[in-house]
């Protein structure tokens, strides 16, 4: 395939399309909603969701390079996604995307592996969203059941939403110990949901709108976006998280990235929930009041099987700091 250097993918950021965003995806965090709060931010005006950027990167790739995405390829699918937020994406900023070959990691034996970096710039050329997507073509020969990105078979961790203890504030710190862990419902994936994404982001592949096509595909008919998974199975995750006593506002967190993995396809007509649990923070070295907090997502089906698992990181405030501690 080579390299793209190319601008591809424009598109401009309107309240309406951070509204739509929201409204498709269930992520009504409140600092890309409320203009005075966006205002008060360091960054002077409202901005978009992260993974707003994130899902219109695969659609670009998908209206403008599908061959990089293995799009109209009966043996194809996009099994796996890496993001990092450099910078927010504001209102009226208008986004352009490059992208070329990666590595990609070893593959069993009758796969093809597709890697593909790419860099989201703003119109004065600044990198807002860089990341990997990758994706995989089965030759002829290949099993449909022996998906190279089926990494776990079973939940990882029980569901169950235990409550964090009575504490006036949290910290990263806090979160790691007594954060919000368990299940949390996503809902039903339902035929508006998998097209109505589709069309917004521009990720019009085949297996996920064509159900002649589909038939004779991979999974035998048509499949979710693996992105609108990820994206549903995020804000439920979100608002868990966002309900715990912090700062009083959003600006005390700020979504660095995150990576995901396909596990297995999301029909129309699933029901999903997200199990989730923190697993590590670390202090910046350089701003020590402030701490990369990770935290792991499974998306499960309605029959206990995970259909997608990735992680977050976000960057939250820390207790400050002392000798002997975390």
């Amino acid at each position: 395939m080579g390299s793209d250097r190319a601008l591809i993918g424009h598109r401009t950021v309107t309240e309406d399309a951070v509204a739509t965003f929201g409204s498709l995806t269930g992520d009504y965090a409140r600092i890309h909603f409320d203009h005075a709060l966006g205002e008060a931010s360091p960054y002077g005006r409202g901005f978009a969701h992260g993974l707003l950027s994130a899902s219109w990167a695969l659609g670009a790739m998908t209206l403008y390079a599908p061959e990089r995405l293995g799009c109209g390829e009966a043996g194809a699918y996009v099994s796996g996604f890496e993001v990092k937020f450099r910078d927010v994406v504001r209102f009226g900023d208008t986004l352009a995307l490059q992208c070329q070959d990666a590595d990609s990691a070893d593959t069993p034996s009758g796969w093809e592996p597709r890697s593909s970096e790419f860099i989201f710039l703003n119109q004065d050329g600044g990198a807002v969203t860089t990341g990997t997507v990758t994706a995989h073509v089965r030759d002829s020969a290949a099993s449909a059941e022996a998906l190279p990105s089926a990494v776990s078979a079973q939940p990882l961790w029980p569901g169950g939403r235990p409550e964090p203890d009575g504490a006036s504030r949290f910290t990263a710190e806090d979160l790691l110990d007594h954060g919000p862990r368990g299940a949390s419902p996503v809902r039903t994936i339902t035929e508006a949901d998998a097209v109505g994404f589709a069309n917004f982001t521009g990720e019009l592949n085949p297996l996920y709108l064509d159900a002649v096509f589909a038939e004779s595909a991979l999974f035998g008919r048509r499949i979710a976006p693996p992105m609108l998974c990820f994206c549903l199975g995020f804000s439920s995750w979100l608002r868990e998280l966002l309900r715990l006593p912090g700062d009083g506002s959003e600006q005390s967190a700020g979504h660095l990235g995150d990576r995901w993995q396909f596990v297995a396809p999301v029909f129309v007509g699933d029901t999903l929930e997200v199990r989730h649990k923190p697993l590590s923070v670390r202090r910046t070295r350089s701003q020590p009041s402030r701490g990369v907090m990770t935290y792991g997502l499974q998306l499960v089906n309605q029959r206990g099987e995970v259909v997608q698992q990735g992680e977050v990181d976000m960057m939250l405030e820390m207790r400050e700091a002392r000798t002997g501690g975390r």
